[in-house]
């Protein structure tokens, strides 16, 4: 027999024995995943410790689906009202406290920022922190903005990472979205020149409505600036141009719809909406399809090419705006040294220009 032929007959033996034992360790770990929601059911596991054992278990699995998935089931189990033990509710309501639901929240991003930090570019561990973002926490906005401070850190640390960057993207079009849900009422206060009017029962509403007023098109300008200083630090990642056209079509998408505005934002006002809604933005007149941005299409724009995504047009931004870009390509491309950074940057040139065609 030929050496060769020999090599390769043991390889694909071993490669065989491999698979069949990964087939067996995952329909194991899921026979126990399924004997730990019984366990849970019958109120024989508290929840909170099952919680603690997948924390465990993502210490040497950060990445694993199958954890992640069973841990949304217990959290679902702590926030549906008939299915909480008795262990977790107080007194009769079926409802988890606001004090735990803060707690869960704060310890979910603690162990999605930990499988985050041991396994790059983690998928299962940022989609399940927008998870919680969204049935936990409600899409409340101290905690978005919260969530957009405490991850910049972490963000230019990784700067290849782009589940951490779509991260911060689903933060911003979280902010823009809940912006335009009542758009009528904010943009007769736009025309007006004129900041929305609130009107507080007492003082500690006035204190709150001004806590929860933020500038969104600043929020975005200075997302832009943090981009800028990436890429001029860090040349040659694709991840950080992504970011930028995306930033760069909410901030516009915004100037658009609301121009020279300061939005109200209220916590008591956030929607629950889900990840797919989120590219579904309101838009006036002038508006263009909105162009997909790190996977949001639907089933059946799934055959559309890479290149054709990226190049989808965007609602009409101002020419200010797109001449700042054009000079900030031009001094990228006139110091930079590194072949994938001209690219990344003529790639990005080229989609500035179908936004005037």
């Amino acid at each position: 027999m030929h050496p060769a032929t020999s090599k390769s007959r043991l390889y694909h033996c071993v490669e065989r024995e491999r698979c069949s034992r990964v087939c067996k360790m995952r329909k194991n770990q899921q026979r126990r995943l399924l004997g730990r929601k019984e366990l849970i059911l019958s109120g024989t596991l508290n929840p909170i410790k099952d919680l603690h054992l997948g924390k465990l278990a993502l210490t040497k699995f950060p990445k694993s689906p199958e954890t992640w998935i069973h841990r949304r089931w217990v959290l679902q189990q702590l926030i549906q009202e008939t299915s909480l033990p008795s262990f977790v509710t107080k007194g009769s309501l079926g409802i988890i406290p606001a004090e735990r639901t803060q707690q869960l929240i704060r310890e979910e991003m603690e162990v999605c920022g930990e499988a985050a930090g041991r396994y790059p570019s983690n998928y299962n561990a940022w989609s399940h922190r927008i998870w919680v973002l969204q049935h936990l926490a409600k899409l409340d906005v101290k905690i978005l903005l919260d969530e957009l401070s405490s991850t910049k850190h972490w963000a230019s640390l990784h700067v290849s990472d782009h589940s951490g960057f779509h991260y911060r993207q689903f933060l911003l079009k979280s902010l823009v979205s809940q912006t335009v849900t009542d758009g009528s009422i904010l943009e007769q206060n736009t025309l007006r020149s004129e900041p929305a009017i609130v009107l507080p029962k007492d003082e500690e509403a006035v204190a709150s409505a001004e806590e929860s007023r933020i500038n969104l098109p600043h929020l975005l300008e200075e997302e832009v600036e943090f981009s800028t200083d990436l890429i001029d630090s860090y040349p040659g990642h694709e991840t950080l141009w992504c970011h930028r056209r995306h930033v760069f079509y909410l901030q516009h998408h915004l100037n658009g719809r609301f121009p020279h505005s300061v939005v109200q934002l209220s916590p008591a006002d956030s929607p629950g909406g889900t990840l797919s809604d989120l590219h579904l933005i309101p838009a006036g007149p002038h508006t263009s399809q909105a162009m997909e941005v790190d996977g949001l299409s639907d089933s059946s724009k799934q055959g559309y090419s890479q290149e054709t995504k990226r190049l989808k047009r965007t609602p009409a931004p101002d020419s200010l705006g797109l001449e700042m870009e054009h000079r900030f390509i031009d001094q990228v491309l006139s110091t930079c040294r590194n072949v994938e950074q001209a690219r990344f940057a003529n790639a990005y040139r080229k989609w500035l220009v179908t936004l005037s065609q």
